[in-house]
């Protein structure tokens, strides 16, 4: 790969990162897992919180790199993960670019279906996305597993099983569907001849067993055929929801059916021109995606098997997504008329604006003109044949209008300065073992802020109740909690005006003692 190209690729990860769909921290899941590997760095803090205490990190490296890397360089964790965000999301980008040139188009084409494809997607129902803003397992799986598979269309089968060992060490379940067709792939294909690709995969799997038994803190245990028990499966059902199928399919079957229709349509229109691997990967992925549905269903929602919650298989949908958006741009590179590159493209711009292509009527004036301009500048792109350089800068042109002015947000600022300088003071004033309550925050997401932020124990929080998927125990002990349990807590924080006598206080937050 040139330099020019690298620069490019370079330039479309940059412009995502930053613009759209952008990147956070301390917003969702990262905030859970934070503050679990910061108390396996340091046990001497966060002893006392309940998420902290009980990671669910057995089975990756996720913990194992990012602590390592902390102890060896003192970095701070922030700058560990982020960097691996950034790196990890420019090889997704590279294994992109590899799979569509495997569609024979031109660098310049492969560069504009790429940059498309790197304006990431939401996905319906799981509650998961293409490209994910937070620096967590998955989203450092996947990217790495697309770079695999690019790759392994280039007919480098030992780097292709390096990224994917990689992968599977981040997080086996987000890699297991490519990379279960990659394996199937190679053995049709003569393993004989992709022998260092099995090689990779089996160390990988024997580091991650070897890890598992060595995990730090409490290990995650499961029994593989237990049962979901009825009181836990209910609490689930509340806080969870978006890990039983049954409890959203009713809204969005027919979103998933149209994407999958798409997905299968392009790959049809286009599927002599597609290099062997790349044919087989954007056929059987939507199919795996849509079928990962039915077995949700029937393993979880009617089997109530309990291992289901952890390895929540109804996320390969997202698969469906990710070719609904890739297939129909390879058939937009393909097409001969403009006509047909236009109503091709229009489909994976309004996922990405919309969401929903069933609700284009909803796209405000902005969202719907926008869109219809992307697909129709796109295709003037690839029908003219426009050198690299333009597909470079059309894309990061979309990465700005669509926030800017078309007005979609992926996500609100939470970061506000009165919680930084409450997690400041409680990080500096209190000891490593307190444990804060905030009183009347409610569903609100500032308690994991201030528990990453200030590594000071949280009695109970909402995000903190998205592990009940984990350990029962663990989701029990988070429901008395919730359910205003006794509070055992060293300092309760009040929105501002809720205190007398308060320790400390500024514009937002107050924090008085709590009354023995």
């Amino acid at each position: 790969m040139s330099a020019r190209l690298m620069l490019a690729l370079v330039a479309i990860c940059l412009g995502g990162f930053f613009w759209f769909p952008g990147h956070t921290y301390l917003q969702q899941d990262s905030q859970i897992y934070l503050p679990m590997m910061e108390h396996i760095a340091d046990p001497t803090i966060l002893g006392k919180d309940l998420i902290a205490t009980h990671p669910h990190l057995s089975f990756t490296l996720y913990d194992e790199i990012a602590v390592g890397w902390k102890k060896a360089t003192g970095a701070g964790m922030q700058g560990i993960l982020v960097a691996q965000q950034l790196v990890t999301r420019l090889l997704g980008l590279i294994g992109v670019f590899l799979l569509a040139r495997g569609a024979r188009i031109s660098v310049a084409a492969g560069l504009l279906v790429t940059g498309v494809f790197a304006l990431g997607a939401t996905v319906l129902g799981p509650s998961v996305l293409t490209f994910e803003y937070e620096p967590t397992p998955r989203a450092f799986a996947l990217p790495v597993i697309l770079f695999a598979a690019g790759l392994a269309i280039e007919e480098r089968w030992n780097a292709a099983g390096a990224a994917a060992a990689l992968g599977l060490l981040y997080h086996a379940p987000t890699v297991a569907p490519v990379l279960g067709l990659l394996v199937l792939f190679a053995f049709w294909n003569g393993a004989r001849e992709k022998r260092a690709f099995f090689i990779w995969l089996t160390m990988a799997a024997v580091l991650l067993a070897a890890s598992a038994k060595l995990q730090a803190g409490v290990r995650l245990h499961q029994e593989f055929w237990a049962q979901l028990s009825p009181d836990v499966e209910q609490l689930q059902r509340m806080r969870t929801a978006y890990v039983f199928v049954g409890m959203w399919i009713g809204r969005y079957w027919q979103h998933h059916l149209l994407l999958f229709a798409v997905a299968f349509l392009a790959w049809w229109r286009i599927r002599g021109g597609l290099e062997p691997l790349t044919r087989w990967l954007l056929a059987a992925l939507p199919v795996a995606g849509i079928l990962s549905l039915a077995i949700n269903f029937v393993l979880l929602d009617q089997w109530k098997w309990g291992l289901m919650p952890q390895y929540q298989p109804a996320r390969i949908v997202l698969f469906t997504t990710l070719c609904a958006i890739l297939s129909p741009s390879l058939a937009a590179a393909r097409a001969t008329a403009l006509y047909e590159k236009i109503l091709w493209l229009l489909i994976p711009f309004s996922i990405v604006i919309r969401t929903q292509p069933l609700e284009w009527a909803a796209a405000t004036g902005n969202q719907a003109a926008l869109f219809a301009a992307l697909a129709t500048g796109a295709a003037v792109i690839l029908h003219w044949k426009w050198p690299p350089l333009v597909s470079v800068l059309f894309t990061a042109a979309a990465m700005w209008l669509i926030p800017n002015w078309a007005g979609v947000r992926n996500y609100p600022p939470l970061h506000k300065p009165d919680l930084t300088q409450l997690s400041d003071w409680a990080q500096h004033n209190t000891g490593a073992d307190a444990v804060f309550h905030f009183a009347d925050e409610g569903k609100g997401m500032a308690p994991g802020v201030f528990r990453a932020r200030a590594l000071r124990a949280v009695w109970v929080d909402w995000k903190g109740g998205g592990q009940v998927n984990f350990m029962e125990p663990l989701a029990r002990e988070w429901w008395r909690r919730w359910n205003s349990g006794p509070v055992e807590a060293n300092y309760i924080v009040h929105k501002t005006g809720g205190c007398t006598s308060p320790v400390y206080q500024n514009g937002a937050y107050c924090v008085v003692p709590s009354v023995p």
